[in-house]
């Protein structure tokens, strides 16, 4: 028998109406239920039938179910702080990773000087889905134009007859076709690989620098500059 059924069958009107109103309330905490769940029990015992009483087992079961509540509420709260305490060693160890280089999705490639009149280019990379026995990429100049084509299986000097299913990075040398080093800039690139002239999914990879950490609600980012945010999901590599 539970509490509003024995209620409504043993008490008058006016014990009804008043236990109505304590049901009725909404409490914020489990102080608040315990309160009202105890007015409730009172007024439940005192007004009970004497040749129907409440069972033992019947009076266990309903205050078992106030420290129910009880119980939820306190883990709740210790839930709470164990998340809260969890995103900010999250943030802690984000911020460790600024001036690091990470991969992330895209297609454009950065060339410019190592401070030696050098050409550097920075690294690019590929994600297959698939072992390739060929993958070609393809790099373009800002108006599109071909300037260099190379085949990465034959770049990766620990490469078999296929290359792997996953992620693969690779250093350009900064050189065209004929080998003059090219002008400091923005190029594009693209990626095609194939097994058995089956064309493949392979995902472009470009690098950027962590030059920052964006705490935002309900996550984390990492500030890449001029590339943007981006989650720590999409961050295929670090380098």
């Amino acid at each position: 028998m539970g509490i509003t059924a024995s209620i409504n069958e043993s008490l008058d009107n006016s014990t009804v109406g008043e236990l109505s109103k304590l049901t009725n309330q909404k409490p914020q905490s489990s102080d608040d239920i315990k309160d009202n769940f105890l007015n409730i029990l009172v007024a439940q015992l005192k007004n009970q039938d004497p040749t129907n009483p409440m069972q033992n087992s019947e009076l266990t079961s309903q205050i078992a179910q106030i420290s129910t509540v009880e119980g939820i509420e306190k883990l709740n709260k210790t839930l709470g702080s164990i998340v809260g305490q969890m995103d900010s060693n999250h943030a802690m160890q984000t911020v460790a990773l600024i001036g690091r280089g990470v991969m992330v999705p895209g297609n454009e490639i950065l060339v410019g000087s190592n401070g030696e009149k050098n050409i550097d280019a920075a690294p690019l990379g590929y994600e297959l889905n698939r072992p390739a026995d060929i993958v070609k990429v393809t790099i373009r100049d800002k108006n599109g134009a071909v300037v260099r084509e190379m085949e990465c299986n034959k770049l990766d000097p620990n490469s078999s007859e296929y290359l792997s299913a996953g992620l693969h990075s690779f250093r350009w040398d900064g050189k065209d076709a004929d080998g003059n080093a090219v002008e400091q800039g923005a190029y594009n690139f693209s990626v095609y690989a194939s097994q058995q002239d089956q064309a493949l999914m392979v995902n472009s990879l470009r690098h950027a620098e962590v030059s920052g950490v964006v705490r935002q609600e309900n996550s984390t980012k990492l500030d890449l500059g001029l590339v943007g945010t981006v989650n720590m999901g999409e961050v295929r590599q670090f380098l």
